[in-house]
């Protein structure tokens, strides 16, 4: 991993809370050893920066949360925007206009201080059914577990179990329709486009692609 850039860097969070309390009994086994402590939240960054490698005797530094938030958030903006590319190469064929997401990414549990869980629109998807302007919005997670309820104001995560070791995580895609009204603006949900109230969530882009182009075709020929 050393050399990769910002935002292929894996990143390791650990409550600040736990980790203050693993801290304090690391530090008294080891100062009767003379050790010194070695935790780290984030690795594999480039050598040329030392603020945020390894330090010369060999211990780690802790890398502060706005650290782990800011890669973690360049990290699935990166992705977001290949996975993107991927979707419209495969949609544009089928007369199916993609809209990019802008690279915005959120954090819908900072205020449980687990900066590294982000989400950010990968793209959405305009469709016209029965009179009614829609579109399909693809979201991407650096979460896979819980499940992801629509709402007019965006997605309400529940249910999510965050791994201890954040290099285990893996990205997912929640995808939900939306009605729209003139202007373009979220009015409601379009429940067709869900599973029993929830977004679905998927792990590969070409599920995203099936998906799209089934559902939106059924959508459409139901207005004929």
């Amino acid at each position: 991993m050393i050399g990769l850039s910002d935002t292929q860097v894996a990143v390791r969070y650990i409550d600040n809370i736990q980790l203050q309390r693993d801290l304090e009994v690391r530090r008294q086994a080891e100062l009767a050893s003379k050790k010194g402590p070695s935790y780290f939240l984030s690795y594999g960054l480039d050598r040329k920066r030392p603020e945020l490698t390894a330090t010369i005797n060999g211990t780690r530094r802790i890398v502060s949360n706005a650290r782990v938030a800011q890669l973690s958030a360049e990290k699935l903006a990166a992705e977001a925007s290949r996975a993107a590319v991927a979707i419209e190469t495969e949609l544009t064929p089928h007369g199916l206009k993609v809209f990019r997401g802008d690279g915005a990414v959120t954090r819908p549990f900072a205020s449980k201080h687990l900066v590294h869980l982000c989400e950010t629109t990968v793209c959405s998807i305009p469709y016209a059914a029965k009179g009614k302007r829609g579109r399909l919005v693809v979201m991407m997670t650096n979460f896979a577990s819980g499940v992801a309820i629509p709402t007019k104001g965006g997605i309400c995560y529940k249910d999510v179990v965050p791994m201890h070791d954040t290099t285990e995580e893996r990205n997912a895609f929640r995808v939900l329709g939306v009605i729209t009204d003139s202007d373009g603006q979220t009015v409601d949900i379009d429940h067709r486009f869900t599973a029993k109230g929830i977004a679905w969530s998927v792990e590969s882009i070409q599920a995203i692609t099936d998906a799209c182009k089934q559902r939106v075709t059924h959508a459409e020929s139901k207005t004929k």
